[in-house]
């Protein structure tokens, strides 16, 4: 039977992304403990973690100790939901909005299905001042496949290129 979460999660399931300058990295699930499984990504020594509770995909990645929700089932057009955390000593938000839901999405030349599209909106908090960074990030999240795309306003785009979801 086919995965049907958006964020397929077992070991051994790997997603590889181009990034701009043509070269590519690797996500791979190296290890499960229970319900909360190791991310390595090709590109970065430090390993980060992902759980599933409820529909609530969270993740330690954002901040070292802290779980945050970065993905969701069951969502619905107009849904948001916010995350705050500490990156770089600035205090950052990420305000989420689900744009579309059920779409289909080429990716590469390659067709996908039941793909949400989630968009986060940047924010830093100086001093109790919400401040916009007028920077937007899309992601694309395929059914029994996970992320296929990520772009930004700035013009950015990380395709996934292949995968392996067992």
């Amino acid at each position: 039977m086919p995965n049907s979460d958006y964020y397929p999660l077992a070991v051994g399931n790997t997603w590889t992304y181009k990034m701009k300058d043509g070269k590519t990295f690797t996500n791979t699930v190296t290890g499960a403990d229970g319900a909360t499984f190791a991310m390595s990504n090709s590109l970065t020594p430090a390993a980060t973690h992902v759980r599933k509770e409820g529909n609530d995909y969270l993740t330690d990645s954002m901040e070292a100790g802290k779980w945050l929700v970065m993905l969701k089932e069951g969502l619905k057009k107009g849904d948001t939901w916010q995350v705050e955390f500490t990156a770089n000593g600035f205090n950052s938000i990420l305000i989420y909005t689900v744009k579309e839901v059920g779409i289909s999405k080429d990716v590469e030349g390659k067709p996908f299905s039941d793909v949400v599209f989630i968009e986060a909106d940047s924010k830093l908090n100086m001093n109790g001042n919400v401040i916009s960074m007028n920077f937007l990030t899309q992601y694309y999240y395929a059914k029994g496949i996970g992320l296929i795309l990520t772009t930004s306003s700035r013009g950015d785009a990380m395709p996934l290129t292949s995968y392996v979801v067992k």
